[in-house]
């Protein structure tokens, strides 16, 4: 393997020799197709490289501004598959919202990141903060997204700070026992995975990876590299191994959890790259952590694709109304979609309630969820119309206290107190089975 030139001497005096032993250098490049763990310098357009880094064979396009991705070479089973660049629709995506498109609670409005209090922002997307250095860290459905795709999650430093040992900054998605119980991870018949997904940074580094089971004991974890700032980069990973030891759950609880680890102090780094391990790690020792030192600072990611087997396959593009109902396994609003979850947020969508003439006193409506819940949700009401979380009495414009209960995996009772003879009474609603 060799990354020779491949000009030969047109000029001056050269031996017959030296002749000989630049043409053996530039032919010996041809022959193992320019193979490295790094780009050969100086590329050409039409130029092959074997990027050894990540087992992928690469053609240099014509603008001679991007490798483009040909095969990739499993070296252990010694085959090739193609490459992930278009999407398909077979449900191979273990992951949700890949594509960043669906953000039911704030409907593309800032999520505020804070230390020590992980937060839910695109659906079934946790961003995580533990920093004594950095403030104003924002989470935010951004719509600046690589070719084929509409959405990404934008995480942004207000004020950077220094990286303590202990301190991290990750992006994460918990992914349910019964999605991935068919990888037999924790058994000898562990299945291979495959991922990729596009990243953007304004600044260039290293960063990491990681795949960790529910307890966060067992842990694969590394690295990949963004080199050109404000740029998509699509990180390609096959073939990585599955886990044969450790507790896996299979069941509704937490299955694997992947991690993009955009900062990280020393604690929870490890300088074991690509097999399992005890855990708890979210990143390598070669970690930039600029990010989070760097006022103003972006870091951004979509099209994340994680399936089985040895080649990362093309994004999973699922249907809007099947990606969803998927989603609204583990959250569902009352709120339009498009409508951000929040107190007076309009009557669009409401539970309405219609009080007898002549009646008073109590009512209340069961609540019927539009998908069967992971588990039991917690319920959280909402006054459309008011500062508080009780039903809203339209006709005597007054609030009415709220109650919640008998709630299963498929519906709830929503309750009001002191109800008005003949009123109109609204309320909105979510339920969120998150895990």
């Amino acid at each position: 393997m060799s990354q020779n030139s491949l000009t030969l001497p047109t000029t001056g005096t050269v031996s017959g020799l030296q002749m000989a032993q630049d043409t053996n250098l530039a032919l010996d490049t041809l022959n193992t197709l320019s193979s490295g763990a790094s780009a050969p310098g100086s590329p050409e357009a039409g130029q092959l490289w074997h990027d050894t880094t990540n087992n992928i064979l690469k053609l240099r396009s014509l603008d001679n501004t991007n490798w483009i991705p040909l095969f990739y070479v499993n070296e252990s089973s010694y085959l090739a598959g193609p490459p992930s660049l278009g999407q398909i629709s077979a449900g191979a995506n273990r992951i949700l919202n890949g594509g960043m498109q669906w953000d039911q609670f704030n409907e593309g409005a800032s999520y505020s990141v804070t230390t020590g209090s992980p937060i839910y922002t695109t659906d079934q997307w946790i961003a995580a903060l533990s920093t004594t250095g950095a403030s104003g860290v924002t989470a935010q459905q951004s719509t600046d997204a690589p070719a084929g795709f509409v959405n990404s999650l934008k995480m942004t430093v207000g004020t950077g700070g220094a990286v303590a040992s202990g301190d991290y900054c990750l992006i994460s998605q918990k992914i349910e026992g019964n999605v991935v119980n068919d990888l037999a991870f924790g058994t000898s018949s562990a299945s291979l995975l495959s991922l990729s997904f596009w990243v953007k940074s304004s600044v260039t580094g290293t960063f990491a990876y990681s795949l960790l089971n529910s307890a966060e004991s067992r842990v694969l974890v590394n690295k990949f590299t963004i080199g050109s700032a404000n740029t998509w980069t699509q990180i390609v990973v096959p073939n990585i191994p599955g886990d044969i030891t450790g507790t896996w759950l299979t069941g509704t609880s937490v299955g694997l959890q992947l991690f993009i680890c955009v900062a990280c102090g020393s604690t929870y780094q490890s300088s074991t790259l690509g097999s399992w391990q005890a855990g708890p790690f979210f990143s390598t020792t070669s970690q930039t952590n600029t990010v989070l030192t760097t006022s103003s600072a972006t870091f951004q990611l979509t099209g994340v694709m994680l399936n089985a087997g040895a080649f990362c396959s093309p994004f999973d593009k699922r249907l809007p109304q099947s990606e969803l109902a998927s989603l609204e396994r583990y959250f569902e609003k009352s709120f339009p979609q498009g409508t951000n979850v929040s107190q007076s947020g309009g009557t669009s969508g409401i539970l309405l309630y219609q009080m007898p003439t002549g009646a008073t006193g109590a009512f209340g409506v069961n609540g019927a969820f539009r998908t069967p819940k992971r588990a039991t949700p917690t319920i959280t009401t909402y006054n459309p119309s008011a500062a508080n979380a009780n039903w809203f009495d339209y006709t005597n414009s007054a609030s009415r206290t709220v109650s919640v209960g008998n709630t299963s995996d498929k519906n709830t009772n929503i309750s009001g107190a002191s109800g008005a003879a003949a009123s109109t009474n609204g309320i909105h609603f979510t339920a969120s089975a998150r895990m």
